[in-house]
Protein backbone atom coordinates (compact mmCIF):
# COMPACT_ATOMS: atom_id res chain seq x y z
CA UNK A 1 0.00 0.00 0.00
CA UNK A 2 1.22 3.80 -1.12
CA UNK A 3 1.45 6.46 1.16
CA UNK A 4 2.29 8.70 -1.29
CA UNK A 5 -0.25 11.48 -1.82
CA UNK A 6 -0.84 11.51 -5.45
CA UNK A 7 0.06 15.29 -7.36
CA UNK A 8 -3.80 15.76 -7.73
CA UNK A 9 -4.83 15.73 -3.75
CA UNK A 10 -2.06 17.98 -2.90
CA UNK A 11 -2.79 21.55 -2.00
CA UNK A 12 -1.98 24.37 -4.30
CA UNK A 13 -0.42 27.82 -3.40
CA UNK A 14 -3.67 30.25 -3.57
CA UNK A 15 -1.64 33.27 -5.61
CA UNK A 16 0.39 30.54 -7.81
CA UNK A 17 -1.86 27.39 -8.95
CA UNK A 18 0.45 25.48 -10.99
CA UNK A 19 3.11 24.95 -7.63
CA UNK A 20 2.41 22.69 -4.82
CA UNK A 21 1.41 24.57 -1.17
CA UNK A 22 4.18 23.93 1.53
CA UNK A 23 2.08 25.75 4.35
CA UNK A 24 -0.38 27.53 5.12
CA UNK A 25 -0.12 31.47 6.37
CA UNK A 26 -0.36 31.49 10.60
CA UNK A 27 -3.18 34.56 10.03
CA UNK A 28 -5.64 33.33 7.28
CA UNK A 29 -4.78 29.86 6.90
CA UNK A 30 -4.34 29.85 2.99
CA UNK A 31 -2.24 27.78 1.29
CA UNK A 32 1.53 29.05 0.14
CA UNK A 33 3.93 28.05 -1.86
CA UNK A 34 7.95 28.81 -1.27
CA UNK A 35 7.95 32.43 -3.15
CA UNK A 36 4.76 33.73 -1.34
CA UNK A 37 5.91 32.38 2.22
CA UNK A 38 6.98 35.53 4.33
CA UNK A 39 8.51 36.12 7.58
CA UNK A 40 8.22 39.10 10.15
CA UNK A 41 11.11 40.04 11.80
CA UNK A 42 10.23 39.23 15.20
CA UNK A 43 7.69 37.18 14.92
CA UNK A 44 10.07 33.59 15.13
CA UNK A 45 9.31 31.01 12.39
CA UNK A 46 5.90 32.39 11.93
CA UNK A 47 5.20 32.18 8.17
CA UNK A 48 2.48 34.34 6.25
CA UNK A 49 1.02 35.02 2.66
CA UNK A 50 2.85 38.40 1.23
CA UNK A 51 -1.00 39.80 1.70
CA UNK A 52 -0.87 39.18 5.18
CA UNK A 53 2.58 40.21 5.99
CA UNK A 54 1.88 43.50 4.63
CA UNK A 55 -0.94 44.53 7.31
CA UNK A 56 -0.28 46.21 10.03
CA UNK A 57 -1.77 44.44 12.78
CA UNK A 58 0.57 41.39 11.44
CA UNK A 59 3.66 43.19 11.06
CA UNK A 60 3.82 45.96 13.55
CA UNK A 61 7.42 47.12 12.73
CA UNK A 62 5.53 48.20 9.33
CA UNK A 63 2.88 49.61 11.30
CA UNK A 64 5.44 51.55 13.37
CA UNK A 65 7.18 52.66 9.92
CA UNK A 66 3.58 54.44 9.02
CA UNK A 67 3.41 55.89 12.46
CA UNK A 68 5.98 58.10 12.25
CA UNK A 69 6.77 58.14 8.42
CA UNK A 70 6.85 61.83 7.36
CA UNK A 71 6.49 63.23 10.97
CA UNK A 72 8.40 65.73 12.66
CA UNK A 73 10.42 63.80 15.83
CA UNK A 74 12.06 65.36 18.89
CA UNK A 75 15.18 66.33 16.93
CA UNK A 76 12.94 68.24 14.35
CA UNK A 77 11.61 70.52 17.65
CA UNK A 78 14.49 70.95 18.93
CA UNK A 79 16.50 72.33 15.86
CA UNK A 80 13.45 74.35 14.71
CA UNK A 81 14.07 75.97 17.67
CA UNK A 82 17.43 76.36 17.95
CA UNK A 83 16.95 78.36 14.42
CA UNK A 84 14.51 80.54 16.28
CA UNK A 85 16.51 81.53 18.82
CA UNK A 86 19.33 81.97 16.29
CA UNK A 87 17.57 84.45 13.87
CA UNK A 88 16.01 86.31 17.24
CA UNK A 89 19.77 86.70 18.73
CA UNK A 90 20.87 88.07 15.59
CA UNK A 91 18.42 90.59 15.58
CA UNK A 92 18.73 91.39 18.98
CA UNK A 93 22.46 92.07 18.38
CA UNK A 94 21.45 94.11 14.90
CA UNK A 95 19.28 96.11 16.70
CA UNK A 96 22.22 96.99 19.61
CA UNK A 97 25.29 97.83 17.56
CA UNK A 98 23.76 98.53 14.24
CA UNK A 99 25.06 97.20 10.41
CA UNK A 100 28.53 98.21 10.23
CA UNK A 101 31.65 97.19 9.06
CA UNK A 102 33.15 95.60 11.91
CA UNK A 103 34.30 92.55 13.39
CA UNK A 104 31.36 92.11 15.79
CA UNK A 105 28.93 92.51 12.84
CA UNK A 106 30.52 89.99 10.84
CA UNK A 107 30.45 87.76 13.82
CA UNK A 108 26.43 88.60 14.16
CA UNK A 109 25.87 87.65 11.07
CA UNK A 110 28.00 84.77 11.27
CA UNK A 111 25.04 83.37 13.55
CA UNK A 112 22.60 83.44 10.65
CA UNK A 113 24.81 80.67 8.62
CA UNK A 114 23.40 77.41 10.19
CA UNK A 115 19.62 79.02 9.51
CA UNK A 116 18.86 77.99 6.45
CA UNK A 117 19.98 74.53 7.20
CA UNK A 118 17.89 74.27 10.52
CA UNK A 119 14.70 75.61 8.21
CA UNK A 120 15.46 72.93 5.82
CA UNK A 121 15.89 70.13 8.19
CA UNK A 122 12.64 71.54 10.02
CA UNK A 123 10.73 71.16 6.21
CA UNK A 124 12.27 67.61 6.06
CA UNK A 125 14.91 68.41 3.74
CA UNK A 126 16.70 65.30 3.16
CA UNK A 127 19.92 67.41 2.37
CA UNK A 128 19.99 69.12 5.32
CA UNK A 129 20.95 66.33 7.55
CA UNK A 130 23.92 65.98 5.48
CA UNK A 131 24.35 70.26 5.97
CA UNK A 132 24.34 69.47 9.64
CA UNK A 133 27.25 67.30 10.12
CA UNK A 134 29.68 70.50 8.59
CA UNK A 135 28.25 73.33 9.27
CA UNK A 136 29.97 73.95 12.71
CA UNK A 137 33.39 73.17 10.70
CA UNK A 138 32.25 76.10 8.87
CA UNK A 139 31.34 78.47 11.31
CA UNK A 140 34.43 77.22 12.78
CA UNK A 141 36.54 78.44 9.17
CA UNK A 142 34.76 81.38 8.76
CA UNK A 143 35.27 82.47 12.57
CA UNK A 144 38.83 81.59 11.97
CA UNK A 145 38.93 83.41 9.07
CA UNK A 146 37.73 86.58 11.18
CA UNK A 147 39.73 86.31 13.77
CA UNK A 148 42.68 84.11 13.56
CA UNK A 149 43.75 84.05 17.55
CA UNK A 150 40.53 81.86 18.33
CA UNK A 151 41.42 78.74 15.88
CA UNK A 152 41.58 76.25 19.17
CA UNK A 153 38.69 77.80 20.78
CA UNK A 154 36.45 77.94 17.73
CA UNK A 155 37.12 73.98 16.87
CA UNK A 156 36.41 73.44 20.59
CA UNK A 157 33.09 75.12 20.15
CA UNK A 158 32.19 73.10 16.93
CA UNK A 159 32.95 69.76 18.58
CA UNK A 160 29.26 69.81 20.78
CA UNK A 161 27.47 70.48 17.66
CA UNK A 162 29.24 67.64 15.32
CA UNK A 163 28.47 65.46 17.74
CA UNK A 164 24.85 66.45 18.31
CA UNK A 165 24.81 66.53 14.22
CA UNK A 166 25.95 62.99 13.97
CA UNK A 167 23.56 61.87 16.75
CA UNK A 168 20.96 63.12 15.13
CA UNK A 169 21.89 61.56 11.79
CA UNK A 170 22.19 58.18 12.95
CA UNK A 171 18.60 58.45 15.13
CA UNK A 172 16.14 55.81 13.68
CA UNK A 173 13.53 57.89 14.53
CA UNK A 174 14.46 61.45 12.31
CA UNK A 175 15.12 59.09 10.06
CA UNK A 176 11.64 57.96 9.97
CA UNK A 177 10.86 61.92 9.56
CA UNK A 178 12.96 61.70 6.13
CA UNK A 179 11.23 59.01 4.40
CA UNK A 180 14.97 57.51 4.49
CA UNK A 181 13.99 53.58 4.39
CA UNK A 182 15.20 51.85 7.29
CA UNK A 183 15.66 48.25 8.12
CA UNK A 184 13.81 45.58 10.28
CA UNK A 185 16.26 45.38 12.73
CA UNK A 186 16.44 49.43 13.38
CA UNK A 187 12.87 49.31 13.45
CA UNK A 188 12.83 46.46 15.88
CA UNK A 189 15.34 48.38 18.43
CA UNK A 190 12.98 51.38 18.03
CA UNK A 191 9.90 49.61 19.01
CA UNK A 192 11.89 48.00 22.23
CA UNK A 193 12.89 51.25 23.40
CA UNK A 194 9.29 52.99 23.10
CA UNK A 195 7.03 50.09 23.45
CA UNK A 196 8.12 47.18 24.35
CA UNK A 197 6.79 46.40 27.85
CA UNK A 198 7.16 50.05 29.11
CA UNK A 199 6.07 49.34 32.65
CA UNK A 200 9.21 46.81 33.06
CA UNK A 201 11.54 50.20 32.23
CA UNK A 202 9.56 51.90 34.68
CA UNK A 203 10.08 48.89 37.54
CA UNK A 204 13.79 48.77 36.80
CA UNK A 205 13.99 52.55 37.28
CA UNK A 206 11.96 52.96 40.59
CA UNK A 207 14.30 49.39 41.78
CA UNK A 208 17.62 51.10 41.27
CA UNK A 209 15.70 54.24 42.83
CA UNK A 210 14.87 52.08 45.87
CA UNK A 211 18.11 51.73 46.68
CA UNK A 212 18.45 55.37 48.31
CA UNK A 213 14.60 56.37 48.30
CA UNK A 214 13.14 53.26 50.15
CA UNK A 215 9.40 55.34 49.65
CA UNK A 216 10.04 54.15 45.73
CA UNK A 217 9.91 50.32 46.60
CA UNK A 218 6.50 50.05 46.75
CA UNK A 219 5.67 51.69 43.18
CA UNK A 220 8.98 49.22 41.81
CA UNK A 221 7.20 46.16 43.90
CA UNK A 222 3.56 47.07 41.68
CA UNK A 223 5.04 48.26 38.35
CA UNK A 224 7.37 44.68 38.26
CA UNK A 225 4.35 42.68 38.87
CA UNK A 226 2.62 44.06 36.49
CA UNK A 227 5.15 44.12 33.96
CA UNK A 228 6.27 40.22 34.47
CA UNK A 229 2.50 39.14 33.96
CA UNK A 230 2.43 41.07 30.57
CA UNK A 231 5.14 39.53 29.55
CA UNK A 232 4.45 37.41 26.43
CA UNK A 233 6.93 36.05 24.09
CA UNK A 234 4.39 34.57 21.75
CA UNK A 235 1.89 37.37 21.46
CA UNK A 236 2.01 39.54 18.13
CA UNK A 237 3.62 41.74 18.75
CA UNK A 238 5.61 40.13 21.17
CA UNK A 239 6.03 41.44 25.15
CA UNK A 240 9.68 40.84 26.57
CA UNK A 241 12.02 42.57 28.91
CA UNK A 242 11.21 39.94 31.34
CA UNK A 243 14.43 40.77 33.04
CA UNK A 244 14.07 44.48 33.96
CA UNK A 245 10.83 43.37 35.33
CA UNK A 246 12.19 41.00 37.71
CA UNK A 247 15.16 43.86 38.69
CA UNK A 248 12.28 45.81 39.69
CA UNK A 249 10.16 43.58 41.75
CA UNK A 250 14.02 41.87 43.82
CA UNK A 251 14.74 45.31 44.53
CA UNK A 252 11.59 46.84 45.11
CA UNK A 253 11.30 44.21 47.87
CA UNK A 254 14.78 44.18 49.04
CA UNK A 255 15.14 47.58 49.38
CA UNK A 256 13.22 48.02 52.64
CA UNK A 257 15.32 45.17 53.94
CA UNK A 258 17.97 46.17 53.53
CA UNK A 259 17.14 49.94 54.75
CA UNK A 260 15.43 48.08 57.90
CA UNK A 261 18.67 46.22 58.77
CA UNK A 262 20.81 49.62 58.19
CA UNK A 263 18.62 51.34 60.83
CA UNK A 264 18.30 48.59 63.33
CA UNK A 265 22.20 48.68 63.29
CA UNK A 266 22.29 52.25 63.68
CA UNK A 267 19.75 51.69 66.44
CA UNK A 268 22.04 49.47 68.33
CA UNK A 269 25.00 51.82 68.04
CA UNK A 270 26.66 49.51 65.97
CA UNK A 271 26.85 52.06 63.06
CA UNK A 272 28.02 55.33 64.67
CA UNK A 273 27.43 58.85 63.56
Amino acid sequence: MSLEVPLSQQGRCAVHPDLPAGGTCFRCGSFICADCATSVAGLGVRLYCQACAARPDVNYLEALRQRYWGKRDGWAWVVGGVTLLLCVATAAALAEWGVRATKESLFTFLLLLPVPVGVAFFLGQRWARHAMLVTPLMMAVVADALVPDGRFLYLLCAIPGLVTGLRIHRDVRNQLFFRLPVPPGALKLLWNERFDNPMARQASRFGFSALFMPMFAPVAVICGAVALKRVDPKATPPIGRRNQALMGLVLGLVSPLLWGSFLLLWLSGRIPF
